[in-house]
C-alpha cells in the first residue's frame, strides 16, 4: 500500500487477508529471533542432573520454540487442551 486511497479501496476479505500476512512476517520474523537466542543460549544453558553432571535445559528447539503453534494461533485454529472435557460436560462423547 501506497497511498491512502488504496487502503480505503480495500474490501474487508482483503483486509483480513493483508492482516493475516503481516502476523505471518511477523512469527517468521520471531522465529527467526528465538532461534538465534536458542543457538546462542543452548551453548550455555544447563541443568543439574547429579553431583558433578549437567544437561542441556533445551535439547530440542521445538521445546523451545514452537512454530507450528504459533502458526494455528495467528490462524485462530489452536485447539483449547480443555476441549474433550468440555465436550465431556455438555453431554457428548469423548473419544476412547
Amino acid at each position: 500500500m501506497k497511498s491512502f486511497s488504496e487502503v480505503n479501496q480495500l474490501t474487508i476479505p482483503e483486509f483480513n487477508l493483508l492482516m493475516e500476512a503481516v502476523k505471518l512476517q511477523q512469527i517468521d520474523k520471531d522465529y527467526r529471533n528465538h532461534l538465534q537466542a536458542f543457538l546462542n543460549y543452548s551453548v550455555k544453558a544447563q541443568k543439574k542432573i547429579g553431583r558433578n553432571k549437567t544437561r542441556p535445559i533445551f535439547t530440542k528447539f521445538q521445546k523451545f520454540y514452537d512454530y507450528e503453534k504459533e502458526l494455528e494461533k495467528a490462524r485462530g485454529t489452536v485447539k483449547s487442551r480443555f476441549a474433550e472435557a468440555s465436550k465431556f460436560l455438555r453431554g457428548g462423547k469423548t473419544r476412547g
